[in-house]
């Protein structure tokens, strides 16, 4: 019987042994699984957290740079030492600049406060045509500290006239960047290549020190717990323009911090926060009793041990989500996730329809391409980016497109993105953020147009046509014809004389609207100056019989539609135009050469009676 009980004793303690063996590796490796996961969704959380910041930076700076290029462009038409025509202008700009200024070529300043300026390295880079930005602040006469923004204004001719220097204060900066952040765990600032802080949110002095402090150095300081980072290899990545993400230790506090480069003057944006992390006590699954007792005592401690850890590592989780909600509702973001295996799957997390104004359902198998459905057809071809992105041993993704509101009207998002691949290169994950940029990106297409269009008329100003006309010629051996007209208005210094210049403007508005309208979509249209237009319409001929049935058509609706009159009630003026045609690339393989013979065809119509138009090849003047 004794025997019995020391044998069925035997078998408990085995039992208990390979069970608790068991749990423990099953347990451990869980364990080690939940740990890497957080470890991965908190390095992700502070990259995406960084980037935000970044885009954040990068569309500050870019905008006022875009808007200060149009000042410029303003000021090349002007007389700049107007005082009147200076303060106006500049008044329409005042909220989007702390200070600026105009500063002439020998350094004296025309209209504005900033002082010094002449002296300082972008200046100096301006007069030779190239607009910059200051890597670091200056201090002004009343104890402040300024960065500044130089752009250089150049007259018709390319000289450059002067230079404009607009300037945000450091409280400025600190202010727009603290707005972004609003976790007091967290903190952001800028860095330069050299690894100096240039400004930060407020909580910066708090984590690292004032501004001016070395990034670089403060690492030596600290405890660097990721493998393979070293404050040389921090430097290096920055100066590279690398982004790089590390955990480390400075007194009893954990942090983790990533930086990512901002893509204006070499700046990076490092985001910082600390870390609340909760530990188990590895030594407890250490049992030196031999007593089946005490083991499953054991057994019983390390259950509860795990499910407090549990609990505290979902409140860590909880807590990392929270913050990223916050980056995320404050944005106007939201984030998903594509999964490849075992099934493909597109999910969502946010506010979709305040985004969308609907909630995109979890999506399997084929479905996740319903997602195209909402694209802009115009934006189609990124489809194929992402599957290059996707074939490709890239990590990062990046890409603006348009997408469908319920209320019918397409808005732009800005996605970025990071994927996962395995050993072998196949895709897992892909997680990513659509941002609304719809504002920022419509802005930037406005400017574009302002910059590329006629203000009047709204086609394209002379340098856009010439250079759109200059890229398609190079097309030598497309077998397309290029058919260069050159417009312009019979009787038109009349209007002006008799009528004034407010029937002049409707007069040239009318002829590019005509042109427009006769030309549609196959062609370009511009005004080369005063009351003169180009067109160059391409077209695909079978022969040279139909080249030229194409051609006569759209001259002789041109001069129909061009035989207008103008009344004020008292004074009649009747005006038409005259038109000259030259072929490309029969005629020319340039736009000088194509602008001078269809001038000179120009001329025989305007001699030979007006209201007409010739061709190049024969100097035939057509009466219509």
């Amino acid at each position: 019987m004794e025997n019995s009980k020391s044998k069925f004793l035997r078998t408990c303690y085995t039992i208990a042994v390979i069970s608790i063996i068991l749990i423990i590796v099953i347990l451990s490796k869980y364990l080690y699984n939940i740990n890497k996961t957080s470890q991965e969704i908190e390095r992700e959380m502070q990259i995406y957290n960084a980037r935000i910041i970044s885009d954040y930076m990068k569309e500050f700076f870019q905008g006022r740079k875009s808007e200060l290029s149009l000042i410029a462009t303003h000021l090349s038409d002007i007389n700049i030492h107007n005082t009147k025509n200076l303060k106006r202008l500049f008044l329409s700009y005042d909220n989007l600049f702390d200070n600026i200024s105009l500063i002439g070529t020998d350094g004296v300043p025309v209209y504005g406060t900033i002082n010094g300026a002449a002296g300082e390295d972008g200046f100096k880079s301006a007069l030779l045509g190239h607009s910059t930005i200051a890597d670091e602040f200056t201090e002004t006469l009343d104890g402040k500290y300024r960065l500044c923004m130089y752009m250089p204004v150049a007259s018709k001719k390319g000289k450059i006239k002067a230079v404009l220097v607009a300037s945000f204060l450091n409280d400025t900066l600190e202010g727009y960047m603290a707005d972004k952040v609003l976790s007091s765990d967290s903190c952001t600032f800028v860095l330069n290549n050299t690894g100096t802080v240039i400004f930060g949110s407020s909580q910066t002095e708090e984590f690292i020190g004032k501004s001016g402090t070395s990034y670089f150095f403060f690492m030596k300081a600290c405890d660097i717990i990721t493998k393979n980072i070293n404050p040389d290899y921090i430097l290096h990545m920055i100066h590279k323009q690398k982004e790089i993400s590390l955990e480390y230790k400075y007194g009893n506090q954990s942090y983790i911090s990533a930086c990512v480069p901002v893509g204006i003057n070499d700046f990076s944006v490092t985001y910082l926060s600390k870390r609340h992390t909760t530990a188990i006590d590895k030594n407890i699954f250490s049992a030196r009793n031999k007593i089946l007792f005490r083991i499953l005592l054991i057994d019983i401690t390390f259950v509860f041990v795990l499910f407090f850890y549990i609990i505290k590592y979902s409140e860590n989780i909880k807590n990392l989500l929270s913050k990223y909600k916050i980056v995320d509702e404050h944005s106007e973001a939201a984030l998903f996730e594509y999964t490849f295996q075992p099934i493909k799957q597109f999910k969502m997390y946010g506010d979709c329809e305040k985004l969308l104004g609907k909630k995109i359902n979890t999506l399997m198998g084929e479905a996740v391409y319903d997602v195209y459905d909402i694209v802009h057809k115009e934006d189609v071809s990124v489809r194929g980016k992402v599957r290059e992105f996707f074939e490709s041993t890239q990590e990062n993704f990046s890409s603006e497109i348009r997408l469908l509101h319920t209320d019918g009207e397409y808005r732009w998002f800005r996605i970025t993105g990071t994927i996962s691949r395995n050993e072998i290169g196949q895709c897992i994950r892909f997680i990513g953020k659509m941002t609304n940029a719809n504002k920022q990106i419509s802005m930037e297409k406005n400017l574009v147009k302002r910059a590329e269009n006629d203000l009047l008329t709204g086609v394209l100003n002379k340098k856009t046509i010439e250079a759109r006309i200059t890229e398609s010629l190079k097309n030598e051996n497309d077998g397309k014809n290029y058919i260069f007209y050159m417009v312009d208005l019979d009787n038109f210094k009349n209007v002006n004389d008799t009528l004034g210049h407010i029937f002049g403007d409707r007069a040239i508005a009318d002829t590019a609207n005509v042109l427009k309208k006769i030309f549609h979509d196959n062609a370009y249209v511009g005004r080369l100056g005063g009351d003169e237009f180009a067109v160059c319409a391409i077209y695909d001929a079978f022969d040279e019989e139909s080249l030229m049935k194409f051609i006569e058509e759209h001259a002789q609706k041109v001069c129909a539609a061009n035989r207008r009159e103008y009344s004020d009630g008292v004074n009649t003026v009747k005006i038409s135009s005259s038109i000259g045609i030259a072929i490309g690339p029969k005629d020319g393989r340039t736009f000088e050469m194509l602008y001078k013979k269809a001038d000179e065809c120009l001329y025989k119509s305007k001699k030979s009676g007006k209201n007409k138009y010739t061709i190049f090849d024969h100097y035939t003047v057509f009466n219509r």
